[in-house]
């Protein structure tokens, strides 16, 4: 059975249930048959018996009419017993029909009449004792190979519709196990194409619902979410591999600088104290450009890793966030104005997460602003806008200002990498709000962020 596939396996159980019931209805049958041909031959040595009970006292020749036993064709043997137990008949059976103690009860009286089973010169007999009258009583016996013979013929009759049925329900159980384990031999054959190509986007033909359609759709769904995480760690490498790249191009820029102006260092007995001090600023701008690249690539590194914890959101007034970072931004850029209109609003979030992007904001509207410009910042209906009056972005340039890396091509004389935007809408996906840019060239940005309700 172990060797059997699932389609052997289930024709194999169809054919042994199949078996069993015929076997069951075959031995009802050959039972039930057996009784009434047993009844027959008794109603019939019983009607016999009876039809002689009721003419021997006007005709006593009729307990005389007995045929040779031995003949299967012969009328019933007829014997007349006493109550001692002697033969009364004129005209005995060849072979005397035995007689025993009960024999005599039913002559005396004392006991009803009853069938027996005998053997009389080696044929197998059935016998009926009745009383006949007072002191008397009759046996009557007839053969009973007929009951045999029939038994006989009815147990091949049924061993042989066994055999049909057997056969046949072999054949159907072939063909319901075929045609239902069709949909299995399906997904069979999809999950080693999977396997084979590795490629889910292939998905199994439905048809039906029953329980084996219901499987082959969770098998179609399993394979689109299998496909989705193979897309998602695919983008998820390629990213990885875009990051890498763009940071090791990135960080060479910085890093030759800080190498440059060390080298300068190392010779500062030839360098003016002007030169000297221009250097060291120079270091310490190039040391804090290089920390800020290296911060920002945690941040994003740490939020596109799926085993690092997660951040934990709570309630907090967004509008008083905002406002101190503006207060910093007012330090960090003294030639830009910044204008707020802030409303009361509470929002679940990271604190730490949300002052850095609003921070990238300001900074991002601060650097593309001319001196004296102003910044306008505003909190209303759970939506933040920045605003700038700089030289907006151009229409080509708008779908990828939240790229990482990307710097459009008027960006590209101004300090920064290229991720600060894209903080902002790491951090807006992660607080589950949406970003938006409106910009026009010549006449400055606009970049919104509205959080759910």
């Amino acid at each position: 059975m172990k060797r059997l596939g699932l389609r052997g396996r289930i024709a194999v159980f169809f054919v042994l249930a199949m078996a069993l019931a015929l076997a069951g209805m075959g031995t009802a049958a050959y039972v039930v048959t057996g009784h009434e041909l047993n009844s027959a031959l008794d109603l019939g040595l019983r009607r016999q018996a009876t039809r002689i009970i009721r003419q021997f006292p006007v005709e006593p020749q009729v307990a005389a009419m007995s045929g040779p036993c031995e003949y299967l064709a012969a009328p019933s043997c007829v014997q007349v017993v006493a109550a001692d137990g002697t033969i009364e008949s004129e005209h005995a059976p060849d072979a005397t029909l035995p007689i025993n103690a009960r024999t005599r009860d039913v002559a005396t009286g004392s006991a009803d009449g009853y069938f027996s089973d005998i053997t009389l010169a080696g044929y197998r007999m059935r016998m009926y004792t009745a009383p006949l009258r007072p002191g008397s009583a009759v046996q009557v016996a007839q053969r009973s190979e007929t009951v045999d013979t029939g038994l006989r013929r009815v147990g091949i009759a049924l061993l042989a519709a066994a055999a049909a049925g057997i056969l046949l329900a072999a054949a159907i159980g072939t063909v319901l196990a075929r045609r239902a384990l069709a949909p299995v031999a399906a997904l069979t054959r999809a999950a080693e194409r999977v396997a084979r190509t590795r490629d889910p986007n292939e998905h199994i033909v439905i048809t039906g619902s029953d329980e084996l359609a219901r499987l082959g759709t969770s098998v179609n769904t399993m394979l689109d979410e299998l496909d989705a995480a193979l897309t998602g760690e695919r983008n998820s490498l390629a990213a990885q591999q875009r990051l890498i790249a763009d940071a090791s191009h990135e960080l060479r820029t910085p890093l030759t600088a800080l190498r440059t102006n060390i080298d300068l260092l190392r010779r500062s007995a030839r360098l003016t104290p002007s030169q000297l001090g221009d250097t060291v600023a120079a270091l310490r701008v190039q040391s804090e450009e290089l920390s800020g690249l290296v911060t920002d690539l945690i941040d994003l590194a740490r939020a596109d890793d799926p085993a690092a914890p997660h951040e934990v959101l709570e309630d907090l007034r967004l509008d008083a966030l905002v406002a101190e970072r503006v207060q910093t931004a007012r330090r960090h850029w003294p030639a830009i104005i910044f204008d707020t209109e802030l409303e009361p609003t509470t929002v679940q979030g990271a604190a730490a997460r949300l002052a850095r992007a609003v921070t990238n904001l300001l900074d991002n509207a601060a650097k593309f602003s001319p001196p004296g410009a102003t910044v306008h910042v505003r909190l209303s209906h759970r939506q933040l806008t920045v605003h700038d009056t700089g030289a907006g972005i151009a229409a080509e340039d708008v779908p990828h200002v939240f790229d990482r890396f990307y710097r459009s091509p008027t960006a590209r004389t101004t300090a920064g990498h290229g991720l600060g935007l894209a903080i902002v809408a790491q951090v807006a996906e992660l607080h589950s709000a949406e970003i938006g840019l409106v910009s026009e060239p010549g006449r400055g940005s606009e970049f919104r962020l509205t959080f759910p309700s």
